[in-house]
């Protein structure tokens, strides 16, 4: 099945432009409201786009068994000297 979002945004992409059209055709002019529906039409098609384009994150969290915590973790370089040791000044107030 392909992603649900993508088909939602699709339809209100489809549903906004026919409205734009009707609307022209019925004042047979182009008004502000078309224009402001044309533009909307113009923000959910960007998005059924970048919604059809975008990976799927729930199948990358199924093929992992375990969780592995690396915040408990502390190497070498993610420690902080010590200023005492390596010579700095320690302002005291």
């Amino acid at each position: 099945m392909g992603n649900p979002r993508v088909k939602v945004l699709a339809a209100t992409f489809a549903m906004l432009t026919l409205a734009s059209i009707s609307l022209i055709i019925n004042e047979e002019n182009v008004s502000a409201n078309a224009w402001a529906l044309l533009a909307l039409a113009g923000v959910f098609a960007a998005a059924t786009v970048m919604a059809f384009f975008q990976k799927d994150e729930g199948l990358s969290h199924i093929e992992s068994d375990s969780i592995v915590s690396v915040q408990d973790r502390e190497t070498e370089t993610q420690a902080l000297p010590n200023p005492v040791e390596d010579g700095f000044d320690v302002p005291v107030i």
